[in-house]
């Protein structure tokens, strides 16, 4: 590769009519990706599929994200209106117990 490089320098230099002064172009084809890359290889099984799917991930954290927003919105608002249902009943029983321990005592109730 350097002798083919060396040799079209010396060729442009001699179709312009210039004289010649070669300086070497940079033969080397590595980059720093393929440097840090395992067993010399151009590039990763790993990075070629995820590109393939780079597409798809802001769109499915967006959907997933609102779907866990959702569910626990609703789940919220479930117990909370479990919470308004039990004291309901609570307060039901306490009234009703307080009516019938009135009774009991012969007491009215002042109000």
């Amino acid at each position: 590769m350097f002798i083919n490089s060396l040799f079209a320098g010396a060729l442009r230099g001699a179709v312009r009519g210039s004289t010649i002064a070669f300086v070497p172009q940079r033969t080397l084809t590595t980059s720093r990706a393929r440097l840090n890359a395992p067993n010399g290889a151009s590039s990763s099984a790993y990075r070629d599929g995820m590109a393939r799917y780079k597409l798809f991930i802001s769109p499915f954290a967006k959907v997933f994200l609102g779907a866990v927003f959702t569910f626990q919105v609703l789940h919220w608002t479930w117990l909370k209106l479990e919470m308004d249902e039990s004291k309901y009943e609570k307060n039901q029983e306490v009234a009703a117990l307080e009516e019938k321990a009135r009774e009991l005592t012969g007491t009215q109730k002042k109000v």
